[in-house]
């Protein structure tokens, strides 16, 4: 059985880049997840060179999720507002560990560290309301539907039209 205590959170950074590359070249995650295909080498440099200029301003806050010491996917807190504690949070889990519960783990660590480290009380998320997996996910971790709608674009052009499950957590609560 799968212990929180097997998946780390690392900081993005360079070193990530091959694995991003690698992990984010997949149809069946791109139904899901806004990636453009074929994603190359460069655009997984750009990703992760924004994810740290961002970091240095405060604005975002992007992981790489391990277990055991290898790269499974990112977990991410976006538009970060230390004023209004409020957040967004995203992840994505690469493929071939997809259903063994690492998506819960990794988000209950963010969401400790958005809570501890930023002293944020709010984060917030959409949801392709299709993904049932991720909203399982998410549901686990505390997080209650908030609205559902059609994208309007907000969510990223590729799935315009869609119904988007906006979901909320309140840290304050927990």
């Amino acid at each position: 059985m799968l212990s929180e205590n097997e998946i780390s959170l690392k900081l993005l950074d360079n070193s990530h880049i091959d694995s991003i590359h690698k992990y984010l070249n997949n149809e069946k995650l791109a139904e899901t997840y806004p990636v453009a295909l074929p994603y190359s080498k460069d655009d997984a440099k750009l990703y992760v060179e924004k994810e740290i200029n961002e970091r240095k301003k405060g604005n975002r806050f992007a992981f790489a999720i391990e277990f055991k010491n290898q790269f499974v996917g990112i977990c991410a807190l976006y538009d970060v507002n230390i004023n209004n504690k409020k957040a967004g949070i995203y992840y994505w889990i690469a493929v071939p560990f997809w259903n063994n519960g690492l998506a819960t783990y990794a988000l209950k660590k963010i969401i400790r560290y958005a809570k501890k480290e930023l002293q944020l009380e709010i984060l917030k998320t959409g949801v392709l309301k299709r993904n049932q997996a991720s909203i399982k996910v998410l549901k686990k971790n505390g997080f209650i539907k908030e609205n559902i709608a059609m994208n309007p674009n907000s969510y990223h052009r590729k799935f315009e039209g869609e119904e988007i499950l906006e979901m909320i957590l309140k840290l304050n609560h927990q």
